[in-house]
């Protein structure tokens, strides 16, 4: 249960455990504003990541088939709108 948990939840268990025993240590609002700054940087760690996530996994959507059958829904998509003008 706990692998299926992780596969869809990520880390959040593990985080709602340690910011659990954090509150009960400093209280809910300091753990909130500490957490928040924590958050902050997570996210800028990962948009910062993101170019070389992007180039480690397009090889693999392309030859999953992912890509070309988005790129062919939007084609056909806008081919529908371009007709019904």
């Amino acid at each position: 249960m706990s692998f299926y948990t992780m596969a869809f939840m990520g880390a959040t268990p593990i985080g709602s455990l340690a910011a659990g025993f954090l509150a009960s240590k400093i209280g809910a609002p300091w753990t909130v504003f500490i957490g928040g700054p924590i958050c902050i940087c997570g996210a800028f760690f990962f948009a910062k990541r993101l170019p070389i996530l992007r180039q480690l996994v397009r090889p693999i959507y392309v030859k999953m088939g992912t890509i070309p059958e988005i790129a062919m829904g939007i084609q056909s998509a806008n081919e529908l709108s371009i007709q019904r003008k």
